[in-house]
C-alpha cells in the first residue's frame, strides 16, 4: 500500500472509531475518491457502493477473501473462502430514477435503498420497525387500484416480496449471499455477505497492526509515523525483523 493511501486510510479509520461501520465505509470511499464527497457515497445505491468496496478491497488486500459463518441447523462455525470474483453480480449499469412494481393492483414506484436510508434507522431497532422505515424512505409514491395514492405504510403485506424482488433485480450486488455445506449436519445453507462491516473490520486490524509497527520502529530508529510508512513493504519488514532481536 503506497504511504499516501496509508495516510488516507489511517486517518478515516482514527475518524471513524466512534461511527457505524456503514458510515466509515462511505467515509473511506469518499476519502480514496478523487473529487467525491461523503455524502454522494451515502446516497448511492447499495450495490453500486458495494461495487466500488470490492475494487477497492482487491486493490489493498488483493481478491481473496475468508470470512467466518454459523449454521442456522446445528450451530457450527465454518470458514468460508472465496474470491471477489466468485460473488461479483454481473456487470450491468444500474437503474436510473425510479422502478415501477405493478402487484395486487398497486402501482408502486420505487427506489433501490442507499448506505443514508441504513444510518436513518435507530439503533436497537427490531427488523418490522427497520423495514417499515425502509419502506417509507424508499417508496417514492404508492397507489391502490383506483388510482388513489396511499402511505406506503398502507401496502399489503403481499406487495413488500414483489418490490424486494424488483430491487434486487435493478441492484443485484446490494445483496451477497454465499452457500456453504455445513460440515457438521450436513445442511446447506445460505449466509449474507457484507463487503461494507467486513472491509472496515479489515481496515480496523490493518490499522491496529500498522501503529504497532510504527511504535516499535519509532522506539528502535527514531522515525516519524510518516517516515516508516513511506517504507516498502520489504523494507519495513526486514527493519521490523532487525528491530525485534
Amino acid at each position: 500500500m503506497a504511504a499516501a493511501a496509508a495516510s488516507v486510510i489511517l486517518e478515516v479509520w482514527e475518524r471513524g472509531l466512534r461511527q457505524p461501520l456503514q458510515r466509515q465505509a462511505v467515509a473511506l470511499l469518499a476519502a480514496v475518491t478523487p473529487g467525491a464527497v461523503e455524502a454522494e457515497m451515502a446516497a448511492l445505491p447499495l450495490g453500486v457502493r458495494d461495487s466500488l468496496l470490492f475494487d477497492l478491497r482487491e486493490r489493498l488486500f488483493g481478491p481473496e477473501l475468508s470470512t467466518l459463518a454459523t449454521c442456522p441447523a446445528c450451530g457450527e462455525r465454518l470458514e468460508a473462502r472465496f474470491d471477489v470474483s466468485d460473488i461479483r453480480a454481473a456487470a450491468e449499469a444500474p437503474a436510473e430514477g425510479a422502478l415501477l412494481v405493478e402487484t395486487g393492483g398497486h402501482s408502486i414506484a420505487v427506489r433501490p435503498p442507499a448506505t443514508s436510508d441504513l444510518l436513518a434507522i435507530p439503533d436497537g431497532s427490531d427488523p418490522a420497525a427497520a423495514r417499515a422505515l425502509l419502506l417509507d424512505r424508499c417508496v417514492i409514491e404508492a397507489r391502490n387500484s383506483a388510482g388513489t395514492l396511499i402511505d406506503p405504510a398502507a401496502l399489503p403485506p403481499e406487495a413488500l416480496p414483489a418490490i424486494a424482488q424488483a430491487l434486487a433485480k435493478a441492484d443485484p450486488q446490494a445483496l451477497v449471499e454465499i452457500e456453504l455445506p455445513c460440515e457438521g449436519c450436513g445442511v446447506p445453507f445460505k449466509a449474507i455477505f457484507d463487503i461494507a462491516s467486513f472491509l472496515m473490520r479489515e481496515i480496523h486490524a490493518w490499522a491496529q497492526q500498522i501503529l504497532r509497527e510504527v511504535d516499535l520502529l519509532a522506539r528502535t530508529y527514531g522515525w516519524s509515523e510518516s517516515e516508516v510508512l513511506a517504507l516498502s513493504p520489504v523494507r519495513r519488514a526486514f527493519y521490523l525483523g532487525m528491530a525485534g532481536r
